[in-house]
C-alpha cells in the first residue's frame, strides 16, 4: 500500500473521530462562529509542528508510533475544530 493511500485512510479515520467527538460531546467544542474560528486558526497553526513530531515519533518509535501518536490526533484535532 502506498504511503499517499495510508494518509488518505487515517485522514478519513479522523475524519470520523472528530465529527465523533463533535456529535458526542457538543458542549467541549466551539459553541460560537469566533469560538470556532480561534479553534480553527489554532489547529492550523499547530499543523505546522507536526513534521517536527512525526520526526521525533519516527526516531523512537518508528512509523506506527508515528502515525497513531502524532498524525492521527492532528488530523482529528482539524476535522473537530
Amino acid at each position: 500500500m502506498s504511503s499517499t493511500a495510508v494518509l488518505f485512510i487515517y485522514a478519513v479515520g479522523a475524519a470520523l473521530l472528530g465529527f465523533w467527538a463533535v456529535a458526542r460531546y457538543p458542549a467541549i467544542g466551539p459553541q460560537t462562529f469566533r469560538s470556532a474560528l480561534l479553534a480553527t486558526i489554532a489547529a492550523f497553526a499547530l499543523q505546522s509542528e507536526v513534521p517536527v513530531g512525526v520526526a521525533y515519533a519516527i526516531a523512537s518509535g518508528g512509523p506506527a508510533v508515528a502515525l497513531v501518536f502524532v498524525v492521527l490526533p492532528a488530523f482529528a484535532l482539524l476535522f473537530w475544530a
